[in-house]
């Protein structure tokens, strides 16, 4: 585990297993760490890690404004998350990589593949998130966070979040950058100065570029449509993961490959022998 500079903001990675390398987004919304892809839902019950870093040279990072990442005061989009991961496997010496996101991952490891085609080998996405209660939860997140800052002021916030151990998603109060100000220095001092419509700007900007899609968050259709190369997409199935929005992606990929199977028959081995004929192409 390491920390280097990427887009110009602190991030924290690790490198683990062999072969060929595979850029990896992580699962979760705002605490989006590399340790989920060994302690969170399917990707802990499947063992998920056992099969990549026996055949990937994995890059796994926390995404900007999660774990013990900084971020930077900005309205927040899935190409400044990609934006992360291209500068993080420039630095490491990485031209092109397999690409994989995991849940909210999925979004920015799908705008990687849009943003940078020439340096994506291919791309799975795991699980996407999307569906209405998913939409409508993160409207109400954010709308708790601007009114409780519209009353309680920046400095306010800046102090709840030194005094925490969470991030916005385990304490919706804090918000988007919240989970980063006690370990980014340069984001507790840009917050500081900033004047309060301006942050509700930004907060408003960030969910209206994240979050206000129905179908699945991430890339628009007509974007998603013009992704070539190897493309995988597995639906999830609860609140989160609507399986409508695993669909969604998948409809607007041609020619991608969809595993539709049910959650409960997405096992260790169903999920590797899919990994296995895909990873073949």
């Amino acid at each position: 585990m390491d920390f280097i500079q990427a887009d110009g903001i602190r991030t924290h990675y690790r490198i683990e297993g062999s072969g060929p390398a595979l850029l990896m987004f992580s699962p979760g919304g705002f605490d989006a760490t590399f340790a989920k892809w060994s302690g969170l839902g399917l990707y802990q019950r499947i063992g998920i890690m056992d099969y990549l870093t026996a055949h990937f040279t994995c890059i796994e990072f926390d995404r900007r404004e999660c774990g013990q990442s900084g971020g930077r005061l900005e309205v927040l989009s899935w190409s400044a998350m990609a934006r992360q991961g291209a500068a993080l496997a420039t630095a490491l010496g990485f031209e092109q990589v397999h690409v994989m996101g995991g849940c909210l991952g999925c979004a920015p490891a799908a705008q990687f593949a849009l943003d940078y085609p020439a340096r994506t080998r291919s791309t799975n996405l795991i699980w996407p998130v999307g569906g209405a209660r998913y939409r409508m939860r993160n409207v109400g997140r954010f709308s708790e966070h601007l009114n409780w800052v519209a009353a309680q002021g920046i400095e306010a916030l800046i102090a709840r979040a030194l005094d925490a151990d969470v991030g916005f998603a385990k304490d919706a109060l804090l918000g988007p950058w919240g989970g980063s100000l006690r370990i980014d220095a340069d984001l507790r001092d840009a917050l500081a100065e900033i004047d309060a419509p301006r942050y509700q700007a930004l907060v408003s900007g960030s969910l209206n570029a994240l979050f206000m899609a129905d179908s699945a968050a991430g890339p628009a259709p007509e974007a998603l449509m013009q992704m070539r190369g190897p493309r995988l997409v597995i639906p999830g199935d609860d609140e989160s993961h609507a399986r409508s929005a695993g669909h969604f992606v998948a409809e607007c990929l041609p020619g991608c490959t969809l595993i539709s199977d049910a959650v409960a028959d997405q096992t260790r081995e169903r999920i590797f022998h899919v990994f296995d004929q895909f990873y073949a192409q």
